[in-house]
């Protein structure tokens, strides 16, 4: 397992245990937010061959990362579910750990894998850097996601990212049986 998943794993465990979520308004707009999350992964690891080229077509043409974009709206809708309008200073603590967190992590892989890309592909990646944003898609390359020329079912199942869906789930029965039980 990949060291940064590892911690993720950690640190979500630890902030799922330290929140107290009660509203299931919020669980619900929570639970959108991981999908719309989870979408952005699965149309990034429908696109991206990995090691082999670089990726500049799909999701790539509107963000250089969509997959931890993915991730961060994921975690978004995490911190949204586990929120506690009654709590505010544990709310608080929760999204203020995820976020320091989730910034150390991916910030240092985002830059190793720059690092990594710019040595590989040298000027082909240093122009895709000009074009394109590192976490924040360009609004008019937003229909490049959609890009079913650039999309691929085999692609997707090789990079298993099915196996987010398992674990969004484990999460979504965590955080309902937290609320439903009041634990």
């Amino acid at each position: 397992m990949k060291k940064r998943i590892l911690v993720s794993q950690i640190v979500a465990v630890a902030v799922i245990m330290l929140a107290r979520p009660d509203s299931w308004s919020l669980f619900t707009a929570g639970m959108a937010v991981m999908l719309l999350g989870q979408l952005i992964r699965v149309l990034a690891s429908a696109a991206i061959v990995k090691s082999k080229t670089l990726t500049v077509t799909g999701p790539y043409a509107a963000v250089r990362n969509p997959l931890y974009l993915g991730t961060a709206v994921m975690v978004l809708g995490l911190l949204i579910a586990l929120s506690n309008p009654h709590d505010l200073l544990r709310t608080g603590i929760v999204w203020l750990i995820t976020t320091i967190s989730f910034t150390l992590i991916y910030k240092v892989q985002i830059r190793a894998e720059e690092d990594f890309l710019r040595g590989e592909y040298g000027a082909q990646y240093a122009e895709y850097i000009k074009r394109v944003n590192s976490m924040l898609p360009r609004l008019r390359a937003i229909p490049d996601f959609f890009d079913r020329n650039s999309l691929s079912l085999e692609v997707f199942l090789k990079n298993k990212e099915w196996r987010g869906f398992t674990g969004m789930a484990a999460v979504a029965a965590i955080v309902w049986a937290r609320i439903k039980y009041g634990f």
